[in-house]
Parts: C-alpha cells; sequence; structure tokens
C-alpha cells in the first residue's frame, strides 16, 4: 500500500493513495485525512483479490450519465408504463446528485434523500422510488462501474409523516351524492362510475374489457384478462392472471345495457360517440373535481372492497376479486374493515353488559 503525504500550495496538506496490480498503477485518489486514504486503498486491494475491482473511469461517471444510460438500456425491456415510472422516479435523483461521480452516492445519501422524499411524497411513492434506484445501482454493477448496490442495505424511513391507519375512502353516502350529481350532470358516463364503485375493476381493467367479457351462465359475472392505461397499448392484468369478478343484480343491469347486438370485441364501455374511454375526457365530463372532490379512480376501487368486507365475504374471496397476487395484501391495506366487525361486537356486548346492571 502507498499512501504519499503532499503539502498545497495554500498549505493544507493531502495524502495521495496509490494502487498497483502486478507492477502497475491500477488507481489513484486523493484524500484530505491519512485514515480515509489508508481505508480506500485496503478496499481497493481487497476488490483486486476478490475480483471485484473497477477501474476508477468507470466508477467516475456522473450520476446523471449513468441514469441517462440505463432508462435508454430499459427500453423495449419492460413495459411503457413501468419505463415512464422509472423516468419519473430517477429526474427527483438526477436533481440531487446529477454531476456527483456515481460512486460516491453511498447508502448514507441514499436514506438521506428517502427521508427527504417522504416529507413530501405517499410512502407507496417513495418505496416506487426506492424501486427504481436499486433497478438503476443494479445496471451499474451489471456494467461493471460499481462493486455492489448500495440500495440493497437501505431501508426505506418511517419518515415525519406515517400514513394512515387504512385506506381513504367514499362513504356510503358521500358515494350516493357523487352519482347523484353526476347522473344530473352525464348519466351515461355516472354509470361507469357506479360500475366502478360495484366491481372494484382498476380504470385500466375497465376501458379494456369487452362485450365477450360479459358471462351469464353460471352466474353474471365478467371475464377480466386485460388492461389498458391511458396512453399505453393494451396488456395483461397488473399481475398477468385473468380472473373472474361476479356481478350484483345492479352491476349486471349496468353492464347488459351496454351489450345491445354489438360484436363480441367491441369494448363494453365506451363514450357516447363509440370510442374506448379515456381517463381525462371521463374526468371533464362529469366535472370530476366539483362532483367528487378530492376523490380518484381509485377510490371506487378501495370503495367496492370495503364494501365486501362489511358484507361478510372473506378476505380470501375479495382478494380475488380485487386481482391481488397473494391475500397478505389485502389483508394489509383492508385490516382496518375486518376489524371494524370485531370492534362492533365489543361495543355491542358492553352495552348489554351495562344494559343488565
Amino acid at each position: 500500500m502507498s499512501v504519499e503525504r503532499r503539502q498545497t500550495r495554500g498549505g493544507s496538506v493531502r495524502y495521495v493513495a496509490r494502487v498497483k496490480n502486478a507492477g502497475h498503477h491500477v488507481a489513484a485518489r486523493t484524500f484530505g485525512r491519512k485514515a480515509d486514504a489508508e481505508a480506500w486503498a485496503r478496499e481497493q486491494y481487497r476488490a483486486l483479490a476478490f475480483g471485484e475491482f473497477i477501474p476508477p473511469a468507470r466508477s467516475a461517471a456522473a450520476f446523471a450519465d449513468v441514469v441517462a444510460g440505463f432508462v435508454e438500456s430499459r427500453r423495449g425491456q419492460v413495459s411503457p408504463h413501468t419505463w415512464r415510472t422509472d423516468s419519473d422516479n430517477l429526474a427527483s435523483a438526477v436533481a440531487a446528485w446529477g454531476s456527483r461521480r456515481l460512486s460516491s452516492v453511498g447508502a448514507s445519501e441514499i436514506l438521506t434523500y428517502l427521508t427527504d422524499q417522504l416529507a413530501i411524497k405517499a410512502r407507496s411513492t417513495v418505496q416506487r422510488s426506492r424501486t427504481s434506484l436499486s433497478a438503476l445501482f443494479a445496471y451499474a454493477v451489471r456494467e461493471k462501474m460499481l462493486s455492489r448496490n448500495p440500495v440493497i442495505g437501505v431501508r426505506l424511513p418511517p419518515g415525519r409523516h406515517q400514513e394512515s391507519e387504512g385506506v381513504d375512502t367514499f362513504s356510503d353516502a358521500e358515494l350516493a351524492d357523487v352519482l347523484a350529481r353526476q347522473y344530473q350532470r352525464n348519466p351515461g358516463m355516472a354509470q361507469v362510475t357506479e360500475f366502478l364503485s360495484l366491481t372494484g375493476l382498476r380504470w385500466s381493467e375497465l376501458r379494456a374489457l369487452r362485450v365477450a367479457d360479459l358471462r351469464i351462465a353460471p352466474f353474471p359475472s365478467l371475464r377480466v384478462v386485460r388492461a389498458q392505461s391511458d396512453g399505453y397499448a393494451e396488456k395483461g392484468t397488473k399481475t398477468y392472471r385473468g380472473r373472474i369478478v361476479p356481478l350484483t343484480a345492479r352491476a349486471l343491469e349496468l353492464a347488459a345495457a351496454r351489450v345491445a347486438d354489438r360484436p363480441a370485441s367491441d369494448y363494453l364501455f365506451t363514450s357516447s360517440s363509440g370510442a374506448q374511454l379515456r381517463g381525462d375526457v371521463f374526468r371533464r365530463t362529469v366535472k370530476g373535481r366539483e362532483t367528487a372532490p378530492g376523490r380518484t379512480l381509485h377510490h371506487l376501487r378501495h370503495y367496492a372492497a370495503s364494501h365486501w368486507l362489511r358484507s361478510g365475504v372473506p378476505v380470501h374471496q375479495v382478494a380475488t376479486w380485487l386481482g391481488h397476487a397473494n391475500p397478505s395484501t389485502t389483508l394489509k391495506v383492508y385490516a382496518h374493515v375486518l376489524g371494524e366487525a370485531q370492534d362492533m361486537a365489543a361495543i355491542a356486548h358492553l352495552n348489554a353488559v351495562a344494559a343488565d346492571r
């Protein structure tokens, strides 16, 4: 190991660590502390011994340049939606570390970044940002720019703002009011809102439904096998597994009214002109900001799931209808709904005990 002490013209002291391999200098770096220079040199020799050594020129690439290469490499390898999500998530990281060397972004910087993000974004959004960061650094390891992925050892911190327990969605009265307002404005599109609240479908799944997906036997149901987000090509569902969603009498009435004598390949729900539904047009038509302020289409999915659970439908059945790959997801998201029955039973018992005194 070679660590050379140097003094600058300004009088400050610097330590230059040099690493040799087979008699040749392969790396050098300057530090303000001798201990740091020695620690860095030891790490380089350890990496050489285990075949993990990364030439400094490779790890010196600017973070922004590596992000650009990563995003371009993913084009065509992942779905367009995932590609855009990675691009959007990493844009904030580029703003934080754009000109820095890739190798200078370590676990502590990543933890600080995620903590700052939690102060201004939802936890689920920051979790997806962490996933994008991990994919980026995995790419850097694969391309021999780094020896390790620093994101792997960083857990998402609690953050200053904890998510409230359970999910926020419509109450029965609130949904009834929303539907009344939307039926006054545009009955056809209000039916779409009502249908989503009865079936728990994702918006992408609803707009990809075909007439042939409506089944009557052995019971009224929908076959959900595809999805199409606004602006993207059609693909499989989120879990890439089809499912059957039973229809209540009212849901069947809404769906059957859309069938008439239309071809099986036609979209089941369309605009008044017969075109495929578009989220922006739909929200503008029903004036969503006025009729359902603070709510999104996904809140209708939460409403359906909560209603099913409160009605006594087993959680594993609700998970199947929602298309959750794992029932534990349903348990985690809707635990508060499942606990309501126990709370109500306990209160009823306490009231009964009080009445007997």
